[in-house]
């Protein structure tokens, strides 16, 4: 039995799953009293050291810290803090052998209740809950605004740009640019440089706030029509994943579209991000159980992975990928095929430092990795070379390609991405 360590006050507020065979998604969890990794990491691996053996190595997100060194001296000892990131939300804790933990990291402002629940859920047996999904979900208690208020609906004005700003920029997943003033402007018109094509069909978005009973703005939502089909779409929408907020503007884009013979929901990529413009289900948890609640049904599911590290000595081998240019997206097509066994992708030319890569993996039910391998190596060195500092990378539908595939070339598994339709 893996002895097991209760939080107090004073120590290392720690939690490990209790027994060795590691068959859950996460090991344990964590529990820091800052975002100073270089000051909070040496009592945490002298606390495992203890239980666990020497700590040899740990990967951590790095968007969950301040600072992120390349090593720190700990008690005498190097520990070396890996290139390829942690998955959101966790620390890997590392061993000899390559023998990894993967603990949660709750974050340092967590109210001491729904930490130790989080903690709890963390360390369960053969748990099932990745930690994306445990920093998403909220105890009743917890939510934020829930005694919010709501005066009004009204039309988005100039005057809103601030309020309306923030709340987009809360919900950006990692590897999205900030929202800036022409982003929103764009979106607000029905413009999208980056996906022109669907807009040009679509009747201009009328674009709303919520107000609360104090002036304030604590929600927006942006919807329309298409005339060739009838359909209704809900553009976009945010409102700090506040169930009242949330519930409030879908209700009210639905009143709207009530003659429409079906409403759509985060079908139409807009010029807020790069990319789809499908919902992060995940992280947006709230968004989605209320359009679930509403009658929408989710639909063309893909994968959100990140990979937030430079140039990592990428070796390009296997077989001769094919470039050619593409213009929409901007960017190249690559293709290699073997026997049969064709792969593709979709490399966009780098923008803000942000290159996007459209993994649609093999043409057959035969996987090679090999090939697999071969056309991201290629895309990864193209959009690398072409000035990007990151990388988005969209896998479509399931399966995915192995998986060890995109944990070797450095890529962390952010959300899970859909769209919605309501018939």
């Amino acid at each position: 039995m893996m002895p097991n360590h209760t939080t107090d006050s004073v120590g290392v507020r720690l939690v490990l799953e209790p027994t060795e065979t590691r068959d859950g998604v996460l090991h344990g969890a964590w529990w820091p009293r800052s975002h100073d990794l270089r000051g909070e990491l040496a009592a945490l691996v002298t606390d495992l050291g203890r239980r666990l053996g020497t700590i040899l190595r740990v990967r951590v997100d790095p968007d969950a810290w301040d600072d992120v060194p390349s090593s720190l001296m700990i008690a005498g000892r190097f520990l070396r803090i890996g290139d390829f990131p942690s998955p959101m939300g966790t620390i890997t804790v590392i061993r000899g052998g390559h023998d990894g933990f993967l603990l949660l990291v709750v974050p340092p402002e967590t109210t001491a209740t729904r930490a130790a629940s989080m903690m709890a859920a963390a360390a369960r047996p053969a748990n099932g809950t990745c930690a994306a999904e445990l920093l998403a979900s909220r105890g009743p208690a917890e939510e934020p605004h829930s005694e919010t208020r709501l005066a009004m609906t009204r039309a988005y004005t100039q005057a809103d740009e601030t309020a309306v700003l923030a709340l987009v920029n809360a919900d950006r997943l990692p590897g999205q640019p900030m929202c800036s003033r022409q982003m929103l402007a764009d979106a607000v018109e029905g413009t999208c440089v980056d996906n022109p094509s669907p807009w040009a069909e679509l009747d201009p978005p009328r674009t709303e706030v919520l107000i609360d009973d104090s002036g304030d703005v604590v929600g927006v939502i942006s919807y329309t029509t298409r005339a060739r089909d009838a359909a209704g779409l809900i553009l976009w929408l945010h409102g700090s994943e506040n169930t009242t907020v949330i519930e409030a503007l879908v209700q009210r884009a639905l009143d709207c579209l009530k003659g429409c013979s079906f409403v759509h929901a985060f079908t139409v990529a807009s010029a807020l991000t790069s990319g789809l413009g499908a919902l992060p289900c995940v992280r947006r948890a709230t968004t989605r159980k209320v359009l679930e609640h509403a009658g929408f049904a989710g639909r063309d599911s893909w994968r959100y992975l990140h990979r937030g590290v430079g140039g990592l000595g990428l070796a390009q081998t296997g077989p001769p990928v094919r470039v050619a240019a593409c213009e929409r997206p901007s960017g190249w097509w690559l293709s290699v095929a073997e026997h049969e066994i064709g792969v593709e992708a979709v490399a966009g030319t780098p923008s803000h430092g942000v290159g996007v890569l459209w993994w649609l993996g093999t043409d057959t039910a035969h996987d090679d990795a090999a090939l697999d391998k071969a056309v991201l190596d290629r895309a990864l060195a193209l959009l690398y070379a072409n000035g990007a500092r990151e990388i988005v990378l969209y896998a479509e539908g399931e399966p995915l390609p192995a998986r060890s595939l995109f944990d070797t070339a450095g890529f962390v598994d952010v959300d899970h991405l859909a769209s919605y339709a309501r018939g």
